[in-house]
């Protein structure tokens, strides 16, 4: 794809870091392909993809913030096929179904949701805060808390080492999955 057509994010200058042009105008546009033709685009995906860092190239923060718009959007499409050809009882019974591993996580006691990091002083996500965040959102899929998707997209933890730490990647890829059903009810 040329990079010589007018912008989809702000450039930065060559002293600052930003996201390589052609790789983010290729995603996007792969993106956009997927959502005009209907197909959609699986949402770990998006909130998966990478772009390489180099002088120049786009900003970063605009262009997570368009990944987010573009999962929130792609899940919004997908959640709408879905309740067309099914309705809108099968759609929560779906999200209640896939919410269930996430749930019986989140019912653990705490200290005990996640495994410690492998090593001794390997750092990971402050229990107390990951396990605060867990009683949260086990209120939000009772209904009782009222929280959006960016408030997990967003959310930071203070490390910690040992017994006072969860793994990062298993916390991660279950925020993740938290994610992937916030953004899915819309």
């Amino acid at each position: 794809m040329s990079t010589t057509s007018a912008p989809l994010f702000t450039l930065l200058e060559d002293k600052d870091q930003g996201y390589d042009r052609a790789e983010v105008d290729q995603f996007m546009a792969r993106a956009r392909e997927a959502y005009d033709s209907g197909r959609g685009m699986p949402l770990a995906e998006i909130r998966q993809a990478s772009f390489s860092m180099g002088p120049g190239g786009y900003s970063p923060v605009e262009v997570d913030s368009a990944l987010d718009r573009l999962e929130d959007a792609f899940a919004g499409a997908e959640r709408d096929r879905y309740i067309d050809q099914f309705g809108e009882d099968a759609w929560y019974e779906q999200l209640h179904y896939r919410s269930q591993p996430l749930r019986r996580r989140m019912e653990r006691p705490d200290g005990q949701r996640f495994r410690e990091p492998a090593g001794e002083s390997t750092v990971g996500y402050r229990r107390s805060e990951v396990d605060h965040l867990c009683r949260e959102l086990e209120k939000y899929l009772d209904g009782e808390n009222p929280m959006s998707v960016d408030e997990i997209r967003t959310i930071t933890f203070a490390t910690a080492t040992a017994a006072e730490a969860y793994d990062e990647a298993q916390v991660d890829a279950f925020l993740d999955r938290m994610t992937e059903i916030m953004a899915s009810v819309g």
